[in-house]
């Protein structure tokens, strides 16, 4: 299709369609939450041929890692500008920008996670910089990084919010917890983070086992048991003045505004007539397995009703893995 998403909404669902053979990107697919209706996107001329991976959406931006150079850059897709960030950064599994680099391509910079081994760490780089900058650690990992425009100010999700939030409930030898951290609606003083509960194998039935119990007498592989998200607890803290030293409180839903949470950019955004209030919009990131084949990789995405803890479908798809997955973004109301 030669259409371009419309301006009548402004979230989208990304998803890049690649050569089952050689995985590289021939175009990217839009769908429209509020008409599940697909607009297709052709990437430029030069970016064919080339072994791409989406690594974060953030302002209306999509931010690419060329696999072969470990090189960044940014892809506008509806300017289809592209800005390519300093070279040779591997390891990036999350890109968010300060601010949006075309209306403020001086003073914009982008953020990136960057994960080796099992620890993960912060840097950054200005724009039209020629270098990669670590930030001050405090931790040995982040999970997550929000930029507030309002006071100039990074907040990052570590690993100490984690041992003070735990939750009986998901046990670790059952699931895996990801962690996400976003600016609250309330104001610049709040930030909301997510816990995500995923269940390492779960059964079609919805029940969530040991990897042994997947293994049968009367067959020679085992069960398919793919992970899947069972659960998210939501808080808010009030940082302001910087440190993130304030309490943190459950948050019990969203009124009438929608979280989206994966590989793009946390964001507590409002919900509109194109997606349901009060819910979790959420895409498959779980990196360690996601290459996994027999686990269906890709396939964790869906919605999470917050009043009534249930989960609906966004779309299904019959192919067996999606690679490479989707991601959420939210294009500016004036394109």
């Amino acid at each position: 299709m030669a259409s371009s998403p419309s301006s009548s909404s402004s979230t989208f669902l990304m998803l890049p369609i690649a050569d089952e053979d050689t995985q590289e990107i021939q175009h990217l697919s839009f769908y429209n939450l509020k008409n599940n209706k697909p607009y297709n996107l052709k990437i430029q001329p030069n970016l064919e041929n080339t072994q791409l991976r989406c690594i974060g959406s953030s302002k209306g931006w999509l931010a690419f890692l060329d696999q072969t150079l470990e090189n960044p850059f940014l892809f506008n897709p509806i300017t289809q500008t592209l800005i390519h960030l300093p070279r040779n950064h591997p390891g990036i599994t999350k890109l968010i920008l300060s601010q949006d680099p075309s209306l403020r391509p001086q003073t914009s910079a982008a953020v990136a996670i960057q994960t080796l081994l099992f620890t993960s760490k912060l840097s950054f780089c200005r724009s039209g910089g020629s270098a990669w900058h670590d930030l001050p650690s405090q931790s040995e990992t982040y999970y997550d990084a929000v930029c507030c425009d309002a006071t100039n100010t990074l907040f990052a999700l570590s690993l100490e919010l984690e041992l003070q939030l735990s939750d009986e409930a998901f046990p670790d030898d059952l699931y895996s917890w990801q962690w996400y951290l976003a600016l609250s609606p309330a104001g610049a003083g709040e930030v909301i983070a997510a816990v995500r509960y995923v269940g390492e194998f779960v059964r079609y039935d919805g029940e969530v086992v040991y990897e042994g119990d997947t293994l049968t007498d009367y067959m020679a592989a085992p069960l398919v048991c793919p992970y899947r998200t069972m659960g998210f607890r939501v808080f808010r803290a009030d940082v302001r003045g910087g440190g993130g030293g304030g309490e943190w409180a459950d948050v019990e839903g969203f009124g009438d505004h929608a979280m989206l949470l994966g590989g793009n950019e946390t964001a507590v955004v409002p919900a509109v007539d194109l997606m349901k209030n009060n819910a979790i919009y959420f895409t498959d990131d779980y990196w360690e397995r996601i290459d996994e084949d027999y686990s269906y990789g890709g396939h964790d995405f869906g919605v999470f009703c917050m009043g009534d803890l249930r989960f609906e479908e966004v779309f299904d798809f019959e192919m067996e893995k999606i690679n490479p997955p989707p991601f959420w973004i939210t294009l500016p109301s004036s394109t």
